[in-house]
């Protein structure tokens, strides 16, 4: 043991004397000139060096003295001929290729070994222009530490973020002078100054971070927290496959800003997605409380479905909702073929992805967000009231009886006369629409030490449909799990868990056009079940509300577990594993007393389904530096995917009572359906993205997938892609501009396809078919009437893509601008075969459908001091659709339509084919001599669009539905703990028709229903909007319905304080905010509806008014 013990006191021996010489050193050098290392300068000239001698020159060329061991620094060569490099470039260079630690006090700058890998070093000097590139991407981090540059009165103290996380690198300096240095890697400084400077000016700056300004009277140690500035934070953008930095990227990648997402209260993420990105359009599909939006991503590409998919931390998910809001943390949207290309054969709808929270290193972290929403419906128009539907069937029965008024008792029944003359009114809207609550609670829980990190996110919510017996509530559980198993293994675990109960209300609740000339409840108060009198058979909806349920329950699991090996500092390998399964059952019941079900003694309807969704990806990822200004990254990847269906369904009826619902026993089982379906997918993927000079940057990608639903001649398809870059402000005629902080130059073109078609879609396919034979009924099937197509093959969407994203004075001003060109080739369409063959029709691949269009976005911080900023934004989208070919030409040349589909050669896809509305006929206009010599003053009158003197279907004209373009502009203003957000939604040219405008449900203001109050024509008082009443139908109401659906919303208004940092550590939180919100508040339209986006028979879209609080310990 002695020899072991001697040699420990030779090591203890050894670092005595090189302490002993180092604080000797350190005084013996006191008196010499301070000096800055942020300005210090040398010349450098040396082949294979050792890197002594380049640490004689800094002490030879510069005021730094310089203090190692030999052990510390041998093994360590250098290369490098330049003039005048900056010291601090360079020692960060040597810190990021060999792991030494630099430490600089004063003048001095002491040589720590660190982290090595390795024995020997050839350190290669970049030129000092792509210093900065290349130390991004080095495979070491630079450890520098800057201590004490300056005077004898020390400022100390640290810099961090509001999470508690220091900002290391955050820039100080002091307000006036050219003093300056940068926080060290626990983000602490200490500036020493003189005394006579005091107060002085402290100006903390980080990327991503409000600049904050700190006045010190006197030496002190001080705690400097800033603020992240969303308009400047340069985050890792996920791409798919991985992140990059947003100055990386080279395809058209759309971020959505998180705060302003979640200002709208919801449970339907694509409502949150709504005006925040451009070249996406949401609009409503549903109203109804767990209702859903439609996403369309720079027009409509196919006739199939045009859906984007959702990919929700790496893995798909077939319904956005699935995600809790207070859950995520970041959602991009991929929306050209270079971006979209990795993911191939469900990408040429537009890909969005979203990442969840997870657990950071450091203490546990709960916060809570709840909040409660009174809701109230909304709409621009008036139901004619009592007085005015009694004048309204009066002058409709007036029209045609010669223009002569007839007596009430002839045009209204005896229960009518009673409740006219007693005045027993009904306000239908009022009665049967409610104001309901809607509220949320979510408390989740975040933290881990080095090798595990956890978060987990609860939350409940509920919702109250406007219309009784509608509502909403899910419970719902999130966990991500991250655990190190080695230095070079890691595991990650995504769980998700959601139950959600949705309830229907009633079929037929239709109170917009009951007259109302009604008794809706009995002397006791009870619901009357015919409330428009004995003569009639209409039924009450209050009636209907009574009489029915319609529950659907849905369970969703979500199960992803993935595995990382980093092989080494280059290669690493990734396992992604993903299974889901939803069950969802639906039951409905209407009672023995219902109107559906009076005659059957209560029908009930059940039906149970399971979706399951199982995922393999195998990906190698392999990141190099090809020199010092080059670096590389390839991916590569093998996937799997399985998507599994199982529908029952039966009806029951003739049940015992009515106590049980659908649940209760019947004596009759009838309409039975089975449906299975499952449908696979196996895909090879590659990509490679190469960056020179960090300037100009390319992506290339290809990806090759082969799908179940197609025949066997057509199962795999390619789509290649590839994308280019610029980054301008990195050349030397803008590097020192004022005015351009970014400029970058993006130009893509690929190739993604659409495999939207139903497993079994290629095959002839039968439906069972009983027959009778010999007085015997057998089973037998008949084909479903298509005819297969063994040659059907992939929708194909090819897009190019030019881009330029810009920031103005140090991003003070930013934006984007793009414009695209797509085009859909080989679309999926039935079309209709001779009966001679046996089929009806058969699916193949026609024509093509093109999209192009402009979108940018803008965002400005228009002022900015310590308590006060103001900053504005504007998104902009315009998307012009156009079906260029169908099946060719006639014989005169002329493009074949498809008028029974409604698709138009030269049109966009979405169409309203009807008349145009011209006004109203009135007297004097020369009716005889016109197309229409049959109308009266009063009638439409419609454009005769061929000039042929007839109205005929040859003058219907196709007009599009879809907008012509969308666009927001919101702001936040912020002074101190407040902060008042807003921002109002636009969409112009979109066109609707108007179901309560064209007779089919409102009767035509034929008086015998209600319906939307309107200016009529009337001999007495004419108009030229709206027809004269009369008993029968007016013509042409359809093309009177179509109406003009653009509107401007203002969407949301929310105003916030946050306490301040002094009431918060008296209270123990980190954080605490309350906000009052209000959504939906103001629309200006002129389409006549609850919202634009729906017609009035829909369930009504309702303003909301929320009171929120966010707690953070």
């Amino acid at each position: 043991m002695r020899p072991k013990a001697n040699l420990l006191r030779k090591q203890h021996l050894r670092w005595w004397v090189f302490a002993l010489l180092l604080v000797s050193s350190l005084s013996l050098r006191a008196n010499r000139p301070q000096a800055n290392i942020q300005e210090a300068t040398i010349s450098i000239k040396m082949i294979n060096k050792p890197i002594v001698e380049l640490l004689n020159t800094v002490e030879e060329q510069t005021t730094f003295y310089t203090s190692y061991t030999n052990k510390t620094v041998e093994g360590i060569t250098i290369t490098g001929n330049y003039a005048n490099i900056k010291l601090l470039d360079l020692l960060k260079v040597v810190s990021g290729e060999t792991g030494l630690e630099f430490k600089v006090r004063g003048n001095n700058i002491l040589i720590f070994k660190g982290v090595r890998d390795k024995e020997l070093f050839e350190v290669a000097i970049p030129e000092p222009e792509q210093i900065g590139s290349y130390l991004k991407h080095t495979n070491y981090p630079v450890q520098i530490k800057l201590e004490s540059l300056f005077g004898n009165d020390p400022i100390s103290g640290t810099v961090h973020g509001e999470d508690g996380f220091p900002l290391i690198g955050a820039t100080i300096r002091i307000k006036g002078s050219t003093k300056g240095l940068i926080v060290d890697n626990d983000g602490a400084f200490n500036i020493k100054t003189p005394s006579s400077d005091f107060p002085v000016t402290l100006v903390v700056s980080y990327i991503g971070y409000k600049t904050k300004e700190v006045i010190v009277e006197a030496p002190e140690n001080l705690e400097i927290v800033l603020e992240l500035d969303a308009q400047q934070l340069e985050d890792a953008i996920v791409v798919g496959y991985g992140s990059i930095e947003k100055s990386d990227i080279v395809g058209s990648v759309a971020s959505v800003d998180i705060n302003k997402a979640t200002a709208t209260p919801t449970t339907n993420v694509s409502e949150m997605i709504r005006g925040r990105a451009p070249g996406v359009r949401v609009s409503l599909n549903d109203a109804r409380p767990g209702g859903t939006s439609n996403i369309l991503i720079r027009g409509k590409v196919s006739l199939v479905g045009n859906d984007p998919l959702i990919i929700v931390d790496g893995v798909p998910y077939d319904n956005i909702n699935n995600v809790s809001p207070d859950d995520i943390k970041s959602i991009e949207v991929l929306k050209d073929a270079s971006s979209q290309a990795i993911y191939g054969a469900r990408a040429a709808n537009g890909v969005i992805l979203i990442t969840t929270k997870r657990g950071d290193e450091g203490a546990l972290k709960v916060n809570y967000h709840g909040y409660i929403s009174k809701q109230k419906f909304a709409h621009n128009f008036d139901l004619f009231t009592a007085d005015e539907f009694i004048q309204l069937r009066r002058e409709a029965q007036r029209t045609g009886n010669n223009d002569e008024y007839l007596a009430d008792e002839t045009i209204f029944e005896e229960f009518e006369l009673e409740a006219i003359q007693n005045r027993n009114f009904v306000d239908w809207e009022d009665l049967v629409m409610e104001e309901p609550f809607m509220t949320s609670h979510t408390l989740s829980l975040s933290g881990g030490g080095e090798n595990t990190k956890v978060y987990t996110g609860f939350n409940y919510f509920s919702q109250d449909g406007v219309i009784p017996t509608s509502g909403f509530e899910r419970a719902s559980l999130r966990l991500n799990v991250d655990q190190k198993i080695s230095e070079r293994v890691s595991l990650s675990a995504n769980v998700n868990y959601q139950s959600g109960r949705q309830d229907v209300e009633s079929q037929g609740l239709n109170f917009i056009t009951l007259s109302p000339l009604a008794k809706p409840y009995d002397e006791n108060g009870n619901v009357v079940k015919n409330p428009l009198g004995p003569s009639s058979i209409l039924v009450s909806p209050l009636w209907m509300i009574q009489e029915s349920t319609h529950d659907v329950n849905t369970d969703v699991i979500d199960i992803n577990l993935v595995g990382n090996w980093q092989i080494n500092d280059k290669l690493s390998y990734t396992l992604n594993t993903y299974r889901r399964n939803r069950n969802s059952f639906t039951g409905i019941y209407q009672t023995s007393e219902h109107p559906n079900a009076d005659a059957d003694n209560g029908r009930g309807f059940l039906r149970n389904s399971q979706f399951t969704d199982f995922l393999v990806e195998n990906i190698i990822d392999y990141k190099t530096t090809l020199s010092h200004n080059q670096t590389l990254d390839v991916t590569l990847l093998q996937s799997i995917n399985e998507r599994d269906y199982a529908m029952s369904s039966f009806e029951k009826r003739d049940f015992q009572n009515d106590e049980l619902k659908y649940n209760g026993s019947a004596a009759t089982l009838l309409n039975e359906q089975r449906d299975v379906w499952s449908r696979k997918l196996v895909s090879f993927m590659g990509r490679v993205r190469y960056n020179l000079m960090d300037k100009y940057l390319l992506t290339v990608t290809a990806r090759r997938d082969g799908s179940s639903v197609f025949a066997e001649n057509n199962k795999w398809a390619f789509f290649p892609a590839v994308a280019v870059a610029w980054k301008m402000h990195e050349e030397p005629f803008l590097a020192q501009s004022d005015l351009i902080s970014q400029a970058k130059l993006r130009v893509s073109y690929g190739a993604t396809g659409n495999e939207g078609i139903a497993p079994g879609g290629t095959l002839g396919t039968t439906t069972y078919y009983p027959y009778t034979f010999g007085g015997t009924t057998s089973s037998g099937s008949l084909t479903n009437g298509q005819l297969p197509n063994p040659d059907l093959k992939w929708e194909t969407t090819y897009t190019q893509n030019y881009g330029l994203d810009w920031e103005l004075w140090n991003g003070k001003v930013s934006g984007s601008i793009e414009y695209y060109n797509s085009t859909t080739k080989d679309l999926l369409l039935n079309r209709t075969v001779p009966g001679t063959t046996g089929f009806e029709f058969t699916r193949y691949n026609i024509g093509e459908v093109n999209n192009q269009g402009f979108e940018g976005q803008l965002n400005a911080n228009v002022l900015t001091t310590p308590d006060f900023n103001w900053s504005v934004g504007a998104v902009f989208s315009r998307n012009k659709n156009k079906i260029v070919d169908l099946i060719g030409k006639d014989e005169n040349g002329e493009p074949i339509d498809f008028r029974s589909e409604g698709l138009f050669v030269g049109q966009p896809i979405d169409v309203i084919n009807q008349k145009i509305f011209d006004g109203i006929w009135q007297e004097g206009d020369n009716i005889a001599e016109s197309a229409q010599p049959d109308a009266m003053p009063g009638d439409i009158r419609v454009v005769d669009i061929d000039g042929d003197g007839d109205i005929d279907g040859d003058d219907n004209l196709p007009v599009a539905i879809e907008p012509k373009w969308t666009g927001s502009l919101n702001t936040t203003v912020s002074w101190k703990g407040f902060t008042l957000f807003a921002d109002i939604y636009i969409v112009e040219g979109a066109t609707r028709s108007n179901n309560f405008l064209n007779g089919n449900t409102a009767g035509g203001l034929q008086g015998n229903k209600n319906g939307i109050a309107v200016d009529y024509y009337l001999p007495e008082s004419p108009s030229n909007n709206y027809p004269r009443p009369r008993p029968g139908t007016p013509s042409n109401l359809f093309a009177l319905a179509v109406q003009d659906a653009s509107y401007v919303r203002l969407r949301s208004v929310v105003l916030s304080y946050d306490l301040p940092p002094q009431v918060l550590n008296n209270i123990g939180f980190n954080n605490a905010q309350i906000y009052f919100s209000g959504t939906n508040l103001v629309t200006w339209t002129d389409y006549l509806s609850w919202s634009p986006e729906i017609n009035p028979g829909d369930f009504p879209d309702a303003r909301s008014y929320t009171i929120g609080i966010k707690l953070g310990l």
